[in-house]
């Protein structure tokens, strides 16, 4: 049964995944441990760790930040990329070009196929797609209000 094996698959890879957050956790524990005992050996204050510490946290928060805003710039970029191939050999069909001619590969992203409006704000990639004329999308309803 699909629903047995899927069953069992899960269950199997969250034990993994358990086993693998204890192992972290113990990692992270014993790491604790030495940092205070480098702490209490130096002879910091406590107010002077808890300082540093809070802005190591704030340094971390703002890089990661940083890194969350590139991997969206990123996927944005290559949405648009894909978006506008995908324009561009509809528009060669059109014309009756191979679209191999153009010679362009989409890149792999996790972002969908779905038009996003990143190629040109008059430009409507269903329309380019779909060979019935009476289709109307978004981008001409809202051309007409």
């Amino acid at each position: 049964n699909a629903v047995h094996y899927l069953k069992k698959r899960s269950e199997y890879k969250n034990r993994i995944l358990e086993n693998k957050l204890d192992q972290l956790r113990e990692e992270y524990e014993r790491k604790e441990v030495h940092l205070q005992e480098i702490i209490e050996k130096a002879g910091f204050d406590g107010k002077f760790v808890e300082e540093i510490t809070k802005k190591m946290e704030e340094a971390i928060e703002a890089k990661n930040s940083i890194l969350r805003n590139l991997k969206y710039s990123l996927a944005h970029a290559q949405k648009a990329y894909n978006d506008a191939i995908r324009v561009y050999e509809a528009k060669l069909i059109e014309f009756g070009i191979p679209a191999e001619e153009l010679g362009l590969e989409l890149l792999e992203t996790n972002t969908s196929v779905m038009p996003a409006g990143l190629v040109a704000a008059q430009t409507c990639y269903f329309n380019y797609l779909s060979k019935r004329r009476n289709y109307q999308c978004e981008c001409q309803l809202l051309k007409k209000k």
